[in-house]
């Protein structure tokens, strides 16, 4: 069974209502290794979890998608000043963009933690060129602000609340803690 089949298997073992332990039974002998069956299971939630954040994921998906059409925006504006065949170009980060806003529809646990993490990289990266705002007028400030950091904060913050709260197994740094998901040996 490969990756897709077993996720997609286990999302509606989970929805049937049955255990980690449960399912990891079921599938141990179905994924060949024991460690993929185990990152698999941890991936996703359980129907409970799902129900409990599912608005909450939704505001996730949705500024996501927000922050998508924005980056692409100003992508393709910075690069037809420059050249017309450059516009490609500005589709690599709003398609990174899109891959999250994917993953996190589908609640794949592993993406929350690594989300934050990106989310941290970039507003540190941003706040580092910080002296740049002298020449913003208050107006751009505020755009910078309402349309940059607050979304960026919002990702970060749900982005680890959801992922702590309905995928418990990850580390801060998004790494498997098998101890924790208790499927048996």
């Amino acid at each position: 069974m490969n990756r897709k089949e077993a996720i997609k298997a286990i999302e509606q073992c989970a929805q049937e209502g049955k255990s980690k332990r449960e399912i990891f039974a079921e599938f141990s002998s179905k994924v060949k290794y024991r460690s993929d069956l185990m990152q698999y299971i941890a991936m996703v939630p359980s129907n409970e979890n799902r129900l409990r954040y599912k608005k909450l994921n939704l505001v996730l998906f949705s500024l996501l998608v927000f922050v998508s059409v924005m980056k692409f925006l100003t992508g393709a504006l910075l690069f037809s000043n420059i050249s017309v065949y450059l516009i490609p170009i500005a589709l690599l980060v709003p398609l990174l963009s899109a891959y999250f806003a994917v993953m996190i529809w589908n609640y794949r646990g592993n993406m929350y933690r690594i989300l934050g993490m990106l989310g941290i990289a970039g507003l540190l990266n941003s706040l580092s060129k910080m002296e740049a705002f002298e020449s913003y007028s208050s107006m751009e400030i505020a755009v910078e602000i309402f349309l940059g950091y607050l979304p960026t904060i919002i990702i970060i913050y749900l982005a680890y609340y959801i992922g702590i709260k309905a995928f418990p197994y990850y580390n801060f740094w998004g790494q498997l803690q098998e101890s924790k998901l208790k499927v048996g040996s």
